[in-house]
């Protein structure tokens, strides 16, 4: 079978070149004509007579090329198409009196949203489809990666347990570590009632994201929607996770097993907070707080690839519909965690990590961590690590 590109009758280069081009001429039409039309239903159906179809220009780029519009491997995005095209999210739908809308036209269409800043009319014109379409497209996306998440979003168990503080050890000698919470805001417009509740200490509407990350930088638990005006520690209080840690504590968290956080959270047995730093903190805690927080700091890393890589989610400035935003975030963090299985990873430098080939016993080390039953864990583990010279 003949390649595809050969009927072109043109060069790798000036064919991409070509393709280039037509993705900034096509963009910048739409960009123009979007910021320049009024919303009003007369002048959106004016736009659909300026409607491209965006999908072919994406299907006749170079994989470099695809990845570097969509954030996505071309093959990550053909997996997450024949996964959703079998589900009952991924029927044909109507495409504003137009074509009918095909699951890997939808599927673009939403990777698309979340990858760039357009507004809904852009995505609509961009792909040949009404605005209307163009939000319930980005809506049933984000509902069927939502519906699939138990597959992707998952609290370790068993032999993953034990894999999980491996890895964590080996950045900073904490045994016991499977999992990084933290929080990021995500920026939205300001809602219709309670604005207040909404607003952040820097003055920015928001929701927040709470997440626990492993050392792989997989979220293997998020909780999404509270008020930004909330505190770390209250998101965690109304949180799932919180109910479920001391509920099945034994089930979640088998041989002393503990999440570590900043000193927003507090001191549980099965979270080990650093220390508040008021200025009066010995060499001891300082030490422990700096060798805590590079082991921790996997899950900002892991917020930063998120928001790098689907770039919506540093500020949705059209969406006001509370839910649908915080499905969107959620199922890109599902998504988050399917690129990293199909090992289609964001071009950013790794964190620094220790010798992965230093030997040690684990779960002796873990047990020596949490010795003492009338201490707290975050007591407990800072007199191993000082009784280890770590500290």
């Amino acid at each position: 079978m003949s390649n595809p590109v050969d009927n072109f009758f043109v060069s790798p280069v000036d064919q991409q070149n070509d393709l280039s081009e037509i993705v900034t001429e096509i963009l910048d039409a739409i960009y123009a004509s979007s910021s320049s039309s009024s919303e009003d239903s007369e002048s959106e159906n004016e736009q659909h007579g300026k409607s491209y179809n965006f999908e072919v220009t994406l299907d006749e780029m170079g994989d470099m090329d695809f990845k570097a519009h969509m954030r996505l491997q071309r093959e990550t995005v053909v997996y997450l198409t024949t996964r959703y095209s079998t589900s009952s999210f991924g029927v044909d739908q109507a495409g504003g009196g137009r074509s009918r809308i095909t699951p890997k036209k939808s599927v673009y269409m939403y990777i698309w949203y979340i990858s760039n800043t357009v507004t809904f009319r852009q995505l609509g014109n961009l792909f040949g489809v009404a605005k209307s379409s163009a939000w319930s497209v980005v809506k049933r996306v984000s509902c069927f990666l939502i519906s699939i998440s138990d597959e992707y979003i998952k609290w370790p168990e068993g032999v993953h347990l034990q894999k999980n503080s491996e890895k964590f050890y080996r950045k900073q000698r904490i045994p016991g570590v499977i999992g990084a919470i933290g929080c990021t805001h995500i920026a939205i417009k300001a809602p219709k009632g309670q604005q207040e509740m909404y607003l952040d200490r820097k003055k920015t509407y928001s929701i927040v994201l709470q997440a626990v990350v492993d050392a792989d930088k997989k979220f293997i638990d998020v909780t999404c929607g509270e008020p930004g005006s909330l505190h770390d520690h209250r998101v965690l209080r109304r949180s799932k996770l919180f109910d479920d840690a001391d509920r099945l504590y034994e089930e979640m968290f088998a041989g002393s097993y503990f999440l570590i956080g900043d000193s927003a959270y507090p001191t549980t047995k099965w979270l080990v907070p650093s220390y508040k730093d008021y200025g009066n903190l010995t060499q001891g805690q300082l030490k422990f707080n700096e060798i805590h927080s590079s082991t921790r700091m996997v899950v900002q890393y892991t917020f930063g690839l998120l928001k790098g890589r689907f770039r919506r989610l540093l500020k949705f400035t059209e969406l006001t519909d509370l839910e649908m935003i915080t499905n969107i975030v959620v199922s890109a963090c599902v998504l988050h965690n399917i690129c990293i299985t199909q090992n289609d990873f964001c071009d950013v430098g790794e964190e620094n990590e220790m010798d992965d080939s230093a030997p040690f016993v684990l779960e002796e080390e873990i047990k020596e961590s949490n010795s003492n039953a009338n201490l707290n864990r975050r007591q407990n583990l800072f007199n191993y690590l000082r009784q280890h010279n770590l500290i």
